[in-house]
């Protein structure tokens, strides 16, 4: 789709309607059938080479514009320049593309345009193995119903600005009909992921911060720069055993007058407390799974006696649940939040339908940070610590 000015809420319940209409009858994941090479070598291209090489599926090779300087992704597997693929494999390999950073058409077109015959988002091969794997990027959200579309307008119209419904129609458009919706002023927003200036902005001199997810600490370390020294406490939840260790090496490397008021707590939130399966082990695609054979402490946020002033979550599809078990802090607390919602239905509308009910007098945004429907954020912001003054 070209692109279109911000929809106010008549123009995206149009938009919506017009989505609704597309047909999904032939969409769905992709399974590797023919020899595989990866796209990209970055930090996706990374996680894909670790996640397909637990499936037992071999990559070929992986292209880049810019090969590492060992020339191996992963440690082994070849990296070629696009003018050094044979051309005989765009015929008879699949690519796929391990790119999020940019906008994913102009990627299958060149790819296409230079011979390449089966092209894929990763993450839409990944998915073939949803059942095997903890990675929950590639869904496909098929036809959206009559009680979708009502509680989807629902949303639309509660948005606090325009740039809210257009992310919220950009997410909805590449999950139902994998097609990219642009709109006018409306960027995908690479960079501030988590800090978008609305943000920092309601952000005072002694917060509380709640980083859920916190893997090995990296947005931690980003709020942190940020702040300085100026917050009061810290607590970082991780549910991985691997990943837990790692951000404790991070924690202990910190001056001790920051790392003394960081609290790190090994489980994961839920509703509910208890013990949950967890897939361990698959570094930032672990999380809790059905099918898993290990287990993780789950606890509630309303059990963890934190004075919660702004919380990151980001639990790969387990937000909605965490919320509901930290339903009590958020009344009492007020806090700001950015809530990832991009790694299953939920975020259609329930999760953002259940924040907007549960608190009152908060201003609700979304913003998109990542192409091919990933990277869909909620921030709800209190009335009381809105900020219209430029930072």
């Amino acid at each position: 789709m070209s692109e279109q000015p911000l929809p106010d809420r008549d123009a995206a319940k149009a938009l919506l309607r017009r989505l609704s209409t597309l047909s999904t009858q032939s969409l769905g994941p992709c399974a590797v059938d023919r020899p595989l090479v990866l796209y990209g070598a970055g930090k996706l291209g990374r996680m894909a080479a670790d996640l397909f090489d637990s499936l037992g599926i071999d990559v070929a090779y992986a292209v880049d514009r810019t090969p590492p300087e060992s020339g191996l992704l992963a440690g082994h597997i070849p990296v070629l320049t696009p003018d050094a693929v044979p051309s005989a494999d765009k015929a008879s390999h699949l690519i796929a593309v391990c790119i999020v950073t940019a906008s994913y058409d102009p990627i299958h077109d060149f790819l296409a345009q230079t011979g390449w015959q089966h092209v894929q988002p990763v993450y839409d091969v990944l998915e073939a193995y949803a059942d095997r794997l903890p990675m929950g990027n590639g869904w496909f959200a098929g036809a959206l119903l009559e009680p979708d579309r009502g509680e989807i307008e629902k949303v639309l119209e509660r948005w606090d600005d325009d740039e809210s419904r257009a992310a919220h129609l950009q997410f909805m458009a590449w999950r139902v009909a994998r097609q990219e919706w642009r709109f006018d002023q409306a960027p995908v927003r690479i960079d501030d992921r988590y800090f978008i200036e609305p943000v920092l902005r309601a952000m005072g001199d002694k917060e509380s911060f709640l980083d859920a997810g916190a893997y090995h600490g990296e947005v931690l370390g980003r709020w942190l720069q940020w702040v300085g020294g100026q917050f009061d406490r810290i607590l970082a939840v991780e549910s991985d055993r691997d990943n837990a260790a790692h951000l404790r090496e991070t924690i202990a490397a910190m001056p001790n007058e920051v790392a003394n008021r960081i609290r790190v707590e090994e489980c994961a939130l839920a509703a509910e407390a208890g013990n949950r399966p967890f897939a361990h082990g698959m570094g930032l695609a672990s999380r809790l799974m059905p099918a898993a054979d290990d287990e993780v402490r789950a606890c509630r946020l309303d059990d963890l006696d934190f004075p919660l002033t702004f919380g990151k979550i980001h639990l790969e599809g387990s937000e909605l649940d965490a919320l509901k078990g930290g339903a009590e802090t958020l009344r009492r607390q007020r806090p700001i939040l950015a809530v990832t919602v991009y790694h299953n239905r939920d975020g259609l509308w329930r999760t953002p339908a259940y924040l907007m009910d549960l608190l009152p007098n908060y201003r609700f945004l979304m913003r998109l940070h990542a192409w091919c429907g990933t990277g869909a954020l909620i921030y709800a912001i209190p009335n009381e610590k809105w900020n219209d003054n430029p930072l």
